[in-house]
């Protein structure tokens, strides 16, 4: 895919994406004023289980599923793959139902309306069973865009039609139920179509968790806490705090989520173009990925710095405005977030780099873990924001020193030249002209020269 067809997709993307902020937009104030603060926090902490759950039947899937589709050559290949991976969730499912019942029935908050914690469970359930990853692969990124849409349409024609004071919470979560299963019949109806019928199995299903467990440990260490942070802080905290900081984090994830329509174009792009030897295309691909990102952590930074005072009371009400100062906080996460996201999605992930992730991701995780243990049950909402920051800081640590070991630091635009100024500083002489090539031609190949050198 050329710069050109890669703009015009991501464009594409990007605009259905507009109707998720046009929906968040309408919901999220609607919720504030009708739920109140209390109410609006149990939903929260809800929507909090629901991507753990999301998240465990998923289990790194996603991404694999994704490289390995869009290396298919045949229609009966594609069909294998989305059998297998159907097969995978549908088992984990049961595992992510009794979890949902456990942690519901353990949270203060949720245990007070049970209803609404199993409801979260099993829209988990139903989120980890789409297709989008398999669209994607087979780089058909309009279809799950316009599926997307289809369902934002419906979940918000139901919660303006039920949802009419605190009481009706529970609906909050049965209408994004509703929505989410019938996006599934629309989206395995047309890959039936295309690919047939899964062919449900048990037969694979092991060797697929296995290889998906190291993306599996990343995302548990460094994305399910952020997940579930929510839902952690009802065991911390207090339900005003949960409901000060859900609010907040709503606001955060709206400015995240941002990122994830370009993984949708970059990541099988990048992915296809190695399995096809064209690393020069992948480098520049991966580069374009680079300042698309980091550029956009830093715009939100200064964005959610300057206007959370304003924009927070005058969309959730006054009784909300606590919430502003906890999105001030959140906001030094984002050009983290961002160098992560394209360090993971861009390089690692479409290099095959699995095992490197899952060791930054645990350690990272366990800190941010330890850090919101401290730092919530003293200063709640704000407390919590912070270990979140604190998490991602570390991440984005840990993967620069990998991306230094690996001499991938050149996928970073302007590493190169900030590398030659450091060296200047220090006092280290430049390499010459034919060890600089060497170096450019084993990024491309991804070869060490530590194990070059080994083998001569």
């Amino acid at each position: 895919m050329d710069r050109r067809a890669s703009a015009n997709v991501i464009a594409f993307v990007y605009g259905g994406y507009l109707m998720r902020y046009v929906y968040l937009i309408i919901v999220v104030p609607f919720y504030g004023r009708v739920l109140g603060v209390t109410e609006y926090g149990r939903v929260l902490a809800a929507m909090s289980l629901m991507n753990v759950i999301w998240m465990l039947v998923g289990y790194g899937f996603t991404f694999v599923g994704m490289r390995e589709v869009s290396k298919a050559q045949s229609v009966a290949e594609c069909n294998a793959i989305f059998s297998l991976h159907v097969s995978a969730r549908l088992l984990l499912g049961l595992l992510g139902a009794v979890i949902g019942i456990v942690a519901t029935m353990s949270s203060p908050v949720l245990s007070e309306r049970p209803l609404i914690g199993l409801l979260a469970t099993l829209l988990g359930i139903v989120s980890a069973l789409n297709l989008g990853w398999l669209f994607q692969g087979r780089q058909h990124f309009r279809t799950p865009v316009m599926i997307e849409v289809f369902g934002f349409a419906l979940s918000l024609v139901l919660v303006l039609s039920l949802v009419k004071g605190p009481d009706d919470a529970v609906w909050v979560l049965g209408s994004l139920l509703i929505s989410a299963i019938a996006s599934s019949i629309i989206s395995y109806g047309l890959t039936t179509y295309q690919l047939g019928l899964p062919r449900l199995k048990l037969a694979g299903v092991v060797p697929l968790v296995r290889g998906s467990t190291a993306l599996f440990c990343y995302s548990s260490g460094s994305i399910m806490l952020t997940m579930s942070s929510t839902y952690l802080l009802t065991l911390l905290s207090t339900p005003v705090q949960v409901g000060y900081f859900g609010a907040a984090e709503r606001f955060a994830m709206v400015g995240l989520s941002l990122m994830g329509p370009a993984a949708q174009v970059f990541i099988p792009t990048i992915s296809r173009q190695l399995a096809q030897a064209d690393n020069d295309g992948a480098h520049a691909t991966t580069r374009r990925g680079a300042m698309l990102l980091m550029g956009y952590g830093f715009l939100v930074l200064c964005g959610a710095l300057t206007l959370a005072p304003f924009v927070v009371p005058w969309i959730l009400g006054a009784a909300f405005e606590p919430s502003a100062r906890v999105l001030q906080v959140f906001a030094w996460m984002f050009p983290f977030v961002a160098f992560n996201g394209f360090v993971a999605l861009y390089v690692f992930v479409p290099r095959k780099k699995d095992r490197l992730l899952a060791i930054a991701g645990v350690v990272s995780g366990l800190l941010n873990l330890a850090t919101a243990l401290f730092l919530a049950p003293r200063y709640g909402a704000l407390g919590m924001a912070s270990a979140r920051v604190i998490g991602e800081a570390t991440l984005a640590a840990l993967l620069m020193g990998v991306m230094i070991r690996l001499e991938l630091l050149g996928l970073v635009p302007g590493a190169g030249r900030a590398l030659g100024m450091v060296r200047m500083v220090f006092g280290v002489r430049p390499q010459a002209r034919a060890a600089e090539d060497e170096w450019r031609r084993r990024l491309d190949t991804q070869v060490p020269v530590s194990s070059h050198r080994r083998s001569k």
